[in-house]
């Protein structure tokens, strides 16, 4: 079913024996998060974090080219990904202040070869995100050599998603855009144009755009997957990504955006401001840059993924601190966790060490051993090692659709069985689990679990198709609860799952809403009168009552079960 996770309700930390105390000396907490997440194995790649303007700390910790024992330093340079984004708007910003080029100036100016949609997609709408423009890397033309000219092409033959303004989307396909339209209207090439107006000028020596010129990139960090094998970068697309830089250099730029040298704070700050859709609701997502705002403390940020790369840029605009985290391994790194932990040490918070995600033991061990012993292994690792493994069922279960894919249903199969055994309350295991049984043609147990996935999650639309298909009637699994108002007025309230953290529950008629802070409101379905689901996000809801039969608090089931109080 879901190979992983796309949306995230809310991120929590679990108290653990792991838990470290808020610490004084800020060095000392980070360096103790990355020698830790090094030692492990779940990092490497070179980080630098800032606080209030200043370095605080920066590091480089494993291997720029394993194969040929180069380690990694402050000064190599790695693969940005979509953390490129951002310097393509900066592009657009300064040609709008050199009056060159307007936010509100249509596609069909620079491109009228598109069809007539191009008429109301702008330039704002493909910065945002909300153009409508597909995202390239789902029309299948991924290949090594990919450049700009074969993605426009591309979609020159495709139709909008949807009206431009209506939704937001992610689009590679429009910043690829963006990019050519800014090598058009300043009439060079895109990489002199950056080189020339952004790199030059705040001495960023080691920054590039990588396109068909095929630039010289020196101490250039190879990429690797997360089983050590070769998954380097081989393409020349630019403006969704095709930018190589360091940690210092994206430090220069990080408290350059704290001046004008590039471009006014007002141009800034509507690069910092969400998106607008035509029905009056807000994105988070502004210029280049994903925006958080709680308590009237905003971040913004953006992280970016592609071959063998990952990576992480972060700005907490109150108080002039962040972090910048560029890696090398692929899903290697356990990304999330050192978020939070670097996140709470610079608030002064306790923080937990990252774990180790138990599926990186097992691909590693499934390089040279069949999967029965390698489930052994990691299952006494589990046992004897709780405190510093984690079980993370999205991970387990990608790893199980690479044998899938591979046709090695044996190793798959007995991958799914394992996620199963280790998150028995958990539908998304259930269906994959049923998927790898109708492949080697169990029907009778894949009919039990595809049942058990619905059961656990009523999201799961999945789960009916496939029943359906093979003859299970499914009209009595799906009929609808209802719940009386008096029920679900007494859900209505606000719930804690951690300080200045709340998940808000409203009614409206005879339907019940979650919104968690700084997040958007989505409806939750009643599986049972007192558990509800989301058909957006593999997340449940349970509301529980005390002795006096008042609803006291509620457990959010995702990734886990969050209980939090009512307040």
């Amino acid at each position: 079913m879901k190979h992983f996770l796309l949306i995230l309700l809310i991120v929590t930390l679990v108290p653990s024996a792991y838990t470290q105390s808020p610490s004084s000396n800020i060095n000392e907490a980070i360096d103790n998060v990355f020698q830790h997440s090094y030692n492990y194995g779940i990092f490497n790649g070179t980080v630098l974090v800032t606080k209030n303007g200043k370095e605080v700390y920066s590091n480089a910790l494993g291997y720029a080219d394993k194969n040929n024992n180069r380690k990694l330093n402050e000064t190599t340079s790695i693969y940005l990904a979509s953390v490129s984004k951002q310097f393509t708007t900066m592009a657009v910003m300064i040609l709008k202040e050199k009056g060159k080029l307007s936010y509100d100036d249509k596609l069909s100016k620079y491109y009228p070869e598109f069809p007539d949609y191009a008429n109301t997609v702008t330039i704002r709408h493909l910065m945002n995100h909300t153009s409508g423009i597909p995202d390239h890397y789902r029309l299948g033309i991924y290949k090594p050599g990919l450049n700009n000219n074969d993605v426009f092409k591309t979609l020159l033959k495709q139709e909008l998603d949807f009206e431009p303004g209506e939704h937001f989307s992610y689009s590679n396909g429009g910043y690829v855009l963006l990019a050519m339209i800014v090598a058009k209207v300043a009439k060079q090439p895109f990489h002199e144009f950056m080189k020339a107006n952004i790199f030059e000028p705040l001495g960023m020596n080691n920054t590039l755009v990588y396109d068909e010129s095929k630039p010289e990139i020196k101490d250039r960090a190879v990429g690797y997957n997360i089983s050590g094998d070769l998954d380097d970068y081989t393409i020349f697309t630019t403006g969704a990504g095709g930018m190589f830089s360091t940690i210092d250099d994206l430090h220069l730029w990080d408290q350059a955006l704290y001046t004008e040298k590039l471009v006014s704070q007002t141009t800034l700050e509507e690069a910092f401001t969400p998106a607008k859709l035509n029905n009056g609701d807000y994105t988070q997502y502004g210029f280049g840059w994903a925006i958080l705002e709680q308590d009237g403390k905003k971040t913004v940020q953006h992280s970016g993924g592609l071959a063998g790369y990952r990576t992480f840029l972060r700005r907490n605009l109150y108080d002039n601190s962040g972090y910048i985290i560029l890696t090398n391994h692929g899903n290697q790194t356990n990304m999330l966790r050192i978020l939070n932990a670097l996140d709470a040490i610079l608030n002064g918070e306790a923080y937990e060490l990252p774990k180790v995600p138990i599926s990186h033991k097992l691909i590693r061990l499934l390089k040279d051993k069949d999967a029965s012993t390698a489930i052994a292994k990691v299952s006494q690792l589990i046992k004897s090692n709780p405190t510093i493994y984690e079980i993370d069922e999205v991970g387990i279960n990608a790893l199980g659709y690479q044998y899938l894919g591979r046709q090695d249903l044996k190793t798959a199969l007995a991958i799914f069985k394992f996620n199963v055994a280790q998150n028995p309350k958990a539908s998304n295991p259930y269906d994959s689990l049923g998927e790898a049984q109708l492949a080697i043609g169990d029907t009778i147990q894949a009919i039990k679990n595809y049942k058990k996935s619905y059961a656990l999650d009523k999201s799961n639309n999945n789960a009916i198709d496939v029943l359906n298909r093979i003859g299970v009637e499914t009209t009595n699994m799906t009929e609808t609860i209802k719940v009386p108002i008096t029920v679900l007025d007494g859900y209505v309230g606000n719930y804690e799952l951690q300080p200045n953290f709340i998940l808000s529950i409203t009614r409206e008629e005879n339907r019940l809403f979650a919104q968690a802070t700084g997040q958007g409101k989505i409806e939750v379905f009643a599986m049972s009168e007192s558990k509800f689901y989301s058909k957006v996000m593999d997340a449940q809801i349970t509301f529980h009552k005390d002795e006096n039969d008042k609803v006291s608090s509620l457990t959010l089931h995702q990734n886990g079960d969050h209980e939090a109080p009512k307040i």
